[in-house]
C-alpha cells in the first residue's frame, strides 16, 4: 500500500509518517541543522567533506544490517555519518552502555553542534535520546524507529531513560527529538515477536483511547492481525492512529504533569514483570508482552476500584491471553514483584497509583491501589501456567 509522506508536530517535534518518511531527511537537515555549513541540495559539497563527522548513527546489530543500507541510500547526508553499534536488547539500556557512547562521541571530536540519529527500536529510541540528553549537556537527535513499538510509542513524545539495575527507566530526562522520521517498510525486517510487542501498545492506546476502535480491534485477533502484511492497510490505520493520539496528549501535557499519565495504563506492573524476569534469568521479556500481561492486572483493578464492568473485564483478558504469551505469577513471585513496582515512578506517599479504566476508551489516572489489592491482581495471572525458574 502507498501511503503518501505526511507531517505532524509533537511538542515542536515535526513528525514525518510514510512510504518518503526517509526522502525527507536531507531537506529536514539542510533547513534545520545550523552546524551543516556547505550543504547544498546534492549533498555535502567539496567543502563540507567533514560536516558528516558531526553525525553520529547510532545502531545495534540488526537495524546495522536491515535499515542501515536503506537509510543511506536515501539519505546522502547520513552517508557519511559516523555509526556507532550498540548490542541489541534491553539491557543495553543502562547507564554502562550510555557511557560507552560519550566516550565514543568525545574520542570522535563530538561538539555541542553535533547530531545522534537513532536508528532503531525502542531500546535505541530511549538510549539515544538520553545520550543526546547528557552529552555536553544536550545535543541534537533525530529518531528513525525500525520496530512497531518504536514508531508506535518509544520514539515518540521526548521521554528518554536508561534502566537502573533491573529497574525500568529510573534515570532519565525530558528532551525532545528535532524529528521523527517513520518509514513503515521497515516493519517488514522484524520477527513476529517483536510485532506482536509493538502491538501491546497499540492495543494500550486503542483502550484508553476509543471505545468504538476496540470493539472493531475485537473482530481482529492478535493471531490475524500478525498474519497481515506489515504495509497494509490495516497496521499503517492502526500505527497512524496510535501516534496521533499521543500526539493530542503529549501536546497538552509534555512534561506528565497528568493527562499523560493516561499513557501508563498497564505499565506499573508490567516494567515490574520485565524487571523480575531481568532479576530471575538476566534476560528481560519483550516489553510489549510484559505490558499485556500488565494490562491484565490493571483491567481487573479496573473491575475492582474504577467501575469496568465484568464483561468488558473478561473481554479485554481473553483478548489478550489468546494473542500473548503466558506471563503466570506464582505465589512465591508476588512480593518480588510488588517491591520492584514499590520503585515505580508513579508512587505518591508509599501509594502505587495506577492509570485505569471505566470502560474502553475511557481512563482515569492517580488511582491509589493498596497492596492486597495488587497482589489479587496478580493473581488473575495464575491461570496463564507456572512461572519457570
Amino acid at each position: 500500500m502507498k501511503l503518501s509522506n505526511r507531517i505532524i508536530t509533537i511538542d515542536r517535534t515535526p513528525l514525518f509518517f510514510g512510504n518518503d518518511a526517509l526522502s525527507s531527511i536531507d531537506r529536514f537537515l539542510r533547513l534545520t541543522h545550523h552546524d551543516m555549513h556547505g550543504i547544498t541540495e546534492s549533498g555535502l559539497d567539496d567543502h563540507s567533506a567533514n560536516c558528516g563527522k558531526e553525525i553520529f548513527i547510532l545502531v545495534d546489530p540488526n537495524t546495522r544490517k536491515y535499515c542501515l543500507p536503506l537509510l543511506q541510500e536515501k539519505s546522502g547526508i547520513l552517508a557519511k555519518a559516523a555509526v556507532v553499534e550498540i548490542e541489541g536488547g534491553e539491557n543495553s539500556k543502562s547507564l554502562a552502555t550510555a557511557e560507552k557512547i560519550w566516550n565514543r562521541l568525545l574520542e570522535a571530536g563530538a561538539g555541542r553542534n553535533s547530531l545522534l540519529v537513532n536508528l532503531g527500536g525502542g531500546v535505541v529510541s530511549d538510549l539515544g535520546g538520553f545520550v543526546a540528553a547528557g552529552y555536553k549537556r544536550g545535543i541534537d537527535y533525530i529518531n528513525v524507529p525500525t520496530s512497531l513499538m518504536g514508531q508506535a510509542d518509544a520514539a515518540i513524545g521526548g521521554k528518554t531513560a536508561v534502566n537502573l539495575g533491573h529497574i525500568k527507566n529510573q534515570v532519565g530526562f525530558f528532551h525532545a527529538a528535532k524529528a521523527v522520521f517513520i518509514f513503515p517498510g521497515f516493519l517488514k525486517t522484524l520477527p513476529r515477536e517483536h510485532l506482536r510487542s509493538g502491538l501491546a501498545e497499540i492495543i494500550k492506546s486503542v483502550l484508553i483511547s476509543d471505545g468504538a476502535l476496540w470493539r472493531r480491534l475485537l473482530k481482529h485477533p492478535v493471531e490475524e492481525l500478525l498474519r497481515q502484511p506489515a504495509d497494509s492497510r490495516l497496521w499503517l490505520n492502526l500505527i497512524s492512529g496510535t501516534v496521533k493520539f499521543k500526539n493530542r496528549v503529549v501536546m497538552n501535557d509534555y512534561r506528565e504533569r497528568k493527562l499523560r499519565k493516561v499513557l501508563n495504563f498497564g505499565h506499573t506492573v508490567g516494567h515490574a514483570l520485565e524487571g523480575f524476569s531481568i532479576m530471575r534469568s538476566g534476560n528481560p521479556v519483550l516489553h510489549g508482552d510484559a505490558v499485556a500481561a500488565g494490562m491484565v492486572c490493571a483491567a481487573y483493578l479496573s473491575y475492582k476500584k474504577a467501575g469496568l464492568a465484568l464483561a468488558d473485564l473478561e473481554t479485554i483478558t481473553t483478548y489478550l491471553a489468546d494473542g500473548f504469551p503466558a506471563f503466570p505469577v506464582d505465589v512465591l513471585h508476588k512480593q518480588a514483584i510488588m517491591q520492584l513496582m514499590m520503585h515505580d515512578k508513579k508512587r505518591h506517599d508509599g501509594h502505587l497509583q495506577f492509570t485505569l479504566i471505566t470502560k474502553p476508551g475511557s481512563p482515569v489516572i492517580n488511582i491509589s491501589c493498596e497492596e492486597d489489592e495488587i497482589m489479587e491482581a496478580l493473581t488473575s495471572l495464575t491461570g496463564w501456567g507456572t512461572l519457570s525458574g
